[in-house]
């Protein structure tokens, strides 16, 4: 069974097609029907290039990014204790041959 999350756009695209949805006489739905993407796909991404222009939500964003790496990290390395606690019981087994 295929797990994708959907098409992936270029942010190139991504600007241009917002730029033409911000464009005068140009409706988000009108927009979007024309690249054929969602109307809530274009109106994320207008908030995301919105919320780029602000330098407090850009910082929230590398924090967030930040937090879910030391996530990742933190889970990896607990996997690895949990090998090696598994590997010192076995290594510590006094029949072991």
């Amino acid at each position: 069974m295929s797990s994708s999350k959907g098409k992936r756009y270029s942010s190139e695209f991504k600007k241009q097609v917002v730029e033409q949805a911000l464009s005068e006489g140009h409706t988000i739905s009108s927009t979007a029907r024309d690249f054929g993407i969602g109307d809530q796909t274009l109106r994320n991404w207008i908030q995301d290039i919105q919320n780029s222009k602000i330098p407090e939500k850009v910082r929230i964003a590398e924090l967030e990014e930040e937090l879910r790496a030391y996530k990742r990290r933190v889970s990896d390395l607990e996997d690895t204790n949990e090998i090696l606690k598994k590997a010192a019981a076995i290594f510590a087994m006094p029949n072991r041959k």
